[in-house]
């Protein structure tokens, strides 16, 4: 099925290079929820490449390859190197990739590139950040590259070395939490209480699922225990609870009884909001992040996207929120979805 379709976006090139190129986009937007869209998108990104012009080329070959592979290949060997315990040659190929994400950066015009994953990032890093400046994505992942270049570092105990490694990765998406969580299980590894509660901080505002809010909670109450602030930990641990169940929070509130040497009853509602008044937590979840959902949630209707971008975006808003009006619109867009899909799929098989 991927081959004939292939082998019909090639048939329909032309040999110039504009046409071409906007043909082979409006292509990759067509099958981008396509059920083998990774290796549709893969193969339309090779042929864009190979109707380039040859300083073009070059260029890309500068940004986008380390020696003779693409950088998301060169990363693919290297976590392959992980899978397999092979650790010191991971950290080998994960260095060159730092080195390619370093090189990019020092280019003037690439200043302003970050790593966003999707629409929904973006918008959320102009609301929270307020950049000043227009901006535009990297070729690559290059978050999630130093993310998992910073926990292969932390899993070998080089917890220090992992810092700035972690730094750049938010630097290249400042709304992924994935690398600010790393970040705070590194500070956990160093013991630097007071480091720890600012990532914790910084990362709970951008937290757009309930386990994101759950893991910020819980790390909340993993400082307070550290700090010896007992009461302010059970508050956050036992609040964890009412985004994400979590079988370890029994283990640490067991954990607590055993340090205060008596019974934990849970938290009363004061209890909660003393907890977080003292470290200054609020609006949680995040009414920013739920509006920035709901609100591409609709634009994407609006504008009759994909039915599964839409339920992307509601999805984040239902999740934080239990509306029972945005279940409504889910649960049609559902429906939406699996029309298309099979209507493509009837399409394929002519």
């Amino acid at each position: 099925m991927v081959n004939n379709i292939i082998e019909e976006i090639k048939n329909n090139l032309t040999g110039e290079v504009m046409a071409d190129a906007t043909y082979l986009n409006q292509q990759a937007i067509k099958y981008r929820h396509h059920e083998n869209a990774e290796e549709i998108l893969k193969a339309l990104s090779e042929l864009s490449f190979e109707i380039l012009p040859e300083d073009k080329k070059q260029y890309l070959k500068d940004t986008m390859f380390i020696g003779d592979k693409r950088v998301d290949q060169v990363f693919n060997q290297a976590n392959e190197l992980f899978k397999e315990r092979k650790l010191e040659e991971a950290v080998e190929l994960m260095k060159k990739i730092e080195e390619k994400a370093d090189k990019f950066l020092e280019n003037p015009d690439n200043q302003n590139q970050y790593s966003f994953r999707n629409r929904f990032d973006e918008y959320l890093f102009r609301e929270l950040f307020k950049p000043e400046k227009e901006f535009g994505r990297t070729p690559f992942d290059f978050c999630m590259y130093l993310t998992a270049y910073g926990y292969i570092l932390v899993e070998m105990g080089r917890g220090r070395e992992a810092i700035p490694i972690l730094e750049k990765a938010i630097k290249f998406n400042p709304v992924n939490t994935g690398s600010r969580f790393e970040l705070i299980e590194t500070y956990k590894m160093l013991h630097e209480p007071a480091k720890q509660l600012y990532t914790i901080r910084e990362t709970l505002p951008m937290a757009s699922t309930p386990e994101e809010i759950a893991r910020c909670l819980c790390d909340l109450g993993y400082y307070c225990v550290e700090i010896k602030d007992y009461d302010s930990a059970v508050a956050f641990y036992y609040t964890s609870m009412l985004y994400a169940p979590n079988d370890r929070v029994t283990g640490e509130l067991q954990h607590i009884a055993m340090l205060k040497g008596k019974q934990i009853d849970p938290p009363e509602k004061q209890d909660i909001d003393s907890a977080y008044s003292k470290y200054k937590i609020k609006d949680v979840p995040n009414p920013v992040v739920i509006n920035m959902a709901y609100s591409l949630g609709e634009y994407c209707v609006e504008h009759n996207a994909h039915p599964q971008e839409s339920l992307y975006y509601y999805s984040i808003a239902y999740n934080l929120t239990r509306d029972e009006k945005i279940k409504e619109k889910l649960d049609r867009l559902v429906e939406e979805a699996k029309a298309l899909a099979e209507k493509q799929k009837k399409d394929d098989e002519k």
